[in-house]
């Protein structure tokens, strides 16, 4: 494979979280709140697009950066879709359901950021 992000196994979870919480801005979020769906969205496509753009670095202190990036576009989708529940757009099992897939997301990128040489 010529794009070596494409083999990491965070990579691919990520793109599962992503794909998860998109489904539910459509269903529950986009119908309601346009501009709380884009901020939630482009927070979910900067997750993925960090690890990709990391990657093409050979410094994996550089790398380690951009998966920090990464973390801390999962914690703002995290608020987003805290706010969701708030307004009353998703219920609180839901916004739970979101947050434990967030929480071991950013296990798992903390994780592969640790055993990067930095």
């Amino acid at each position: 494979m010529k794009f070596r992000f494409k083999n990491f196994r965070v990579y691919k979870d990520t793109k599962d979280y992503c794909k998860f919480s998109r489904d539910i801005i459509k269903k529950y979020i986009k119908k309601h709140d346009k501009g709380l769906t884009d901020q939630i969205e482009r927070a979910l496509n900067s997750i993925v697009l960090n690890i990709a753009e990391g990657s093409a670095d050979n410094s994996d202190a550089e790398f380690a950066r951009f998966l920090g990036i990464s973390i801390r576009s999962v914690y703002e989708t995290v608020a987003g879709f805290d706010l969701a529940a708030l307004y009353e757009y998703i219920d609180e099992d839901l916004n739970q359901s979101i947050e434990d897939k967030a929480y071991a997301l950013v296990k798992q990128l903390a994780s592969f950021r640790n055993k990067l040489k930095t």
